[in-house]
This record gives C-alpha cells, structure tokens and sequence, in this order.
C-alpha cells in the first residue's frame, strides 16, 4: 500500500508541477523595416529637413550632406534620435534646430530608421 500511496502522490506532484510557473512573455514581430524607412522618409520630406540637408542631388545645403549618414559606426538609432531632438548634444555650436517637440514616437522612430539606411558611399 505504501508503494501505491508513494506512486499517487509521485504523480500528482508532476501533474501540478507546472502550474505555478509563469510562461515566456510573447515577443513582438520584427518592425517591417522597409516599411519604417519608407515612412521616414515621409517624415524627412514633410518636416523640411531637405531644407537645409541634401540627400543625393536634392536638398539644401545649410546642413551636412546625409547621403552616407549611415555608414558612420558611431551614428547608431539612440545617436540620431538625440541628434533629431536635440543637435547640441553632439555638437554644441550647431545650428539645426531642436526637434524634440516636433519629431517625436513613430515619427522619430521612422525618420531615425531612415538615417540610419542612408550608407551611400
């Protein structure tokens, strides 16, 4: 009998075992990021960033050329979500405006995943 009792409680031990435990958290689809550069560039174009900045023949040239801003190993997407919103954190003299009130969530995100595939060399 006592093999029995062992064997019963045995199993319902494993048969609860897994019920306390928490499951994985469900990760989120990868951005479509063709998708994000495509809507960047929306947002570059609708912001006037070509104003002052020139992307292949178009564009001004106040500001840096932004042809190949990409290739640059120290521009990664936290540099130029700070550069967009607040371009004295990178160079204090510089002249382009704050852009933290106007550029900002899926916007920044879009025009930052845009930047970032500029690496015209």
């Amino acid at each position: 009998m006592m093999g029995l009792t062992l064997f019963a409680s045995l199993s319902l031990s494993a048969a609860f075992a897994g019920q306390g435990k928490k499951k994985p958290p469900v990760k989120a689809p990868p951005k479509d990021t063709k998708a994000m550069i495509a809507a960047g560039m929306k947002v570059y174009n609708a912001k006037g960033c070509g104003s002052c900045h020139k992307i292949g023949d178009t564009g001004g040239e106040t500001g840096p050329a932004l042809d190949s801003t990409g290739v640059d190993p120290k521009h990664t997407a936290k540099w130029f979500a700070e550069q967009i919103k607040n371009p004295k954190s990178h160079k204090p003299d510089s002249n382009m405006p704050k852009y933290d009130d106007k550029i900002k969530g899926k916007d920044l995100d879009n025009l930052v995943a845009y930047m970032v595939s500029l690496k015209k060399k």
